[in-house]
């Protein structure tokens, strides 16, 4: 299990780095910095949740800097800082279970209990991260959320990833 999260954290590393590479290739532009942001948020919550606290005011004064070029290059440096953080179980846990809030309205109290307990099992190290993630992933093509569809953490952790 140990090894399947560092190869999940290098690759999570190693994407975004390469995705926001390619952004500022093409031509950065605030709504698309905004854009890329938005996708990492439950990864970023996952690495630091200190971090992630700094972070996203620090993206809300973009439109304060002169120059978008310099403001993405202190971005970038920030992410990475953050991105180089092992993510815990604790941090995991704080995600799924944030996530599990997005479906309230549409789950049963059963339901919600099940997830309840497949998250504390994975805080506990009875199961993977993958068991929650696959059990939330069918609620998400139940009940679909642009917001969640668009996170790339379920693409780094969920058991097809």
């Amino acid at each position: 299990m140990q090894q399947s999260n560092q190869v999940a954290h290098s690759r999570e590393y190693c994407h975004a780095r390469d995705e926001l590479d390619a952004l500022c290739a093409a031509g950065v532009t605030r709504g698309g910095l905004m854009a890329f942001h938005s996708a990492y948020k439950l990864v970023l919550l996952a690495h630091s949740q200190p971090e992630y606290r700094e972070i996203g005011p620090f993206i809300a004064t973009m439109d304060k800097w002169p120059s978008l070029i310099e403001f993405t290059t202190e971005y970038r440096q920030r992410l990475l800082h953050l991105l180089s953080h092992q993510p815990t179980a604790a941090n995991h846990t704080n995600v799924l279970m944030h996530v599990q809030g997005y479906f309230r309205p549409y789950l049963s109290s059963t339901q919600r209990q099940a997830l309840a307990q497949l998250i504390d099992q994975y805080r506990l190290g009875e199961l993977p991260l993958s068991a929650p993630i696959a059990q939330i992933m069918v609620y998400l093509a139940e009940f679909p959320n642009e917001y969640l569809s668009g996170q790339h953490y379920f693409t780094f952790y969920s058991p097809q990833g």
